[in-house]
């Protein structure tokens, strides 16, 4: 190299000395995501967020991606869609993030789709679980999109084929907050039921916040359906179970029940024994790489993972891989390399895309047995 002309002007050094800066320190690749960082779901949004900065501090602690490193810029959306709405654009605007992640609340997922479609960078969603998504989504007509999560519809066929082997497909209620997750569940457990000759008993939604479910569990009890298929999140499942357990409903409980999320109280109790439910994933899955992620975020976050951090890890492998494979961190190219995954999962199968770009993986049937969460085994959605 040869000597530096002491009589150059900085601003002209300045740009000589980048032309030789090494590989290493090259611009990061910008990834957004936009997740419930405040409001009733933040302790999801939270959980979202350590799966993702976990798989981003593993790769970059390889070296990154490319030879350059990954940033994340986490945005709020209170699992509104109006406030998504409005970041995303603004993120958008920057114009500097090659893929966005997640949204997490289904409502807001199917709200900024549309943007993601104009601005023509692929959203890689991890947790939200309207079918409607997968719907929309590639042969859908939103070919940017892409679901790595089972949708409530490949979860509640899951879930009812596992009944079906039972024998306790009939005379199923079902109650869900009045969502596109509650509905969307409501027409997949509707759908699996129709196609084995079953329909649901009964069918009942309830308004985010509410209080007081005494008067839905009085009709319930007064039905005695045979299960009830429950589909709750966040602060209105605690406080659902909860009334559940002192109301003495007694009904057996299905569908997506937040095993994780049961007070430590009532599941000791005994009385939620003989629930059974669908989930994409739970720690206790016995394959190596499980037991490494969870020695891993253990370790970083000091918490166990939950279904959030596991979608937000994988998903994040999964866009960290098309990135690897498109070969640039160009929009279109990581969308076209997403397309061609194929990429092994904590679960131990293969994660594909089918033409509806969402991706097909086992779930876990649990259940509840003397107060404790028993895997009861695997069962592709």
């Amino acid at each position: 190299m040869g000597r530096i002309d002491r009589r150059l002007p900085i601003a002209l050094l300045l740009v000589w000395l980048g032309a030789v800066t090494p590989a290493g320190a090259q611009e990061p690749i910008h990834i957004g995501s936009s997740i419930p960082i405040t409001g009733g779901v933040a302790f999801f949004g939270q959980h979202s967020r350590w799966g993702t900065e976990l798989a981003i501090a593993e790769a970059n602690a390889a070296g990154g991606v490319l030879g350059r490193k990954i940033e994340v810029n986490f945005q709020d959306n209170r699992c509104n869609p109006a406030e998504a709405v409005k970041s995303v654009t603004q993120m958008l605007g920057e114009k500097k993030y090659v893929a966005m992640l997640d949204g997490l609340c289904s409502g807001v997922v199917l709200a900024i789709m549309p943007l993601i479609e104009r601005a023509q960078i692929p959203l890689v969603v991890a947790n939200a679980s309207a079918t409607a998504v997968a719907e929309k989504s590639g042969a859908g007509g939103n070919k940017w999109t892409f679901k790595v999560n089972p949708t409530d519809a490949s979860l509640a066929e899951a879930m009812v084929a596992w009944l079906a082997k039972e024998g306790k497909i009939a005379n199923i209620a079902f109650l869900g907050e009045d969502t596109d997750f509650g509905r969307s569940g409501m027409l997949g457990f509707q759908s699996a039921l129709g196609r084995r000759g079953q329909k649901l008993a009964s069918t009942d939604f309830y308004q985010q916040g509410t209080a007081d479910f005494t008067a839905v569990f009085t009709k319930l009890r007064a039905q005695k359906p045979a299960s009830l298929a429950l589909y709750a999140i966040a602060a209105d499942f605690q406080n659902l179970i909860r009334q559940y357990h002192s109301f003495g409903v007694g009904i057996p409980l299905t569908g997506r029940v937040l095993s994780d999320q049961i007070p430590k109280e009532i599941l000791a109790s005994g009385a939620l024994d003989g629930t059974s439910s669908v989930q994409p994933y739970t720690p206790e899955v016995e394959t190596a790489g499980n037991k490494a992620f969870v020695a891993a975020f253990q370790k970083m976050h000091g918490n166990p993972p939950n279904l959030l951090s596991y979608m937000s890890y994988e998903t994040t492998r999964v866009l960290l891989d098309a990135i690897k494979r498109a070969g640039k961190a160009d929009p279109a190219a990581i969308r076209d390399a997403l397309e061609k995954t194929k990429l092994s999962s904590l679960l131990g199968d293969e994660i594909e895309f089918d033409k509806n770009n969402l991706a097909h993986k086992n779930a876990v049937i649990l259940t509840i047995k003397n107060g404790q969460i028993v895997v009861l085994g695997l069962s592709r959605t």
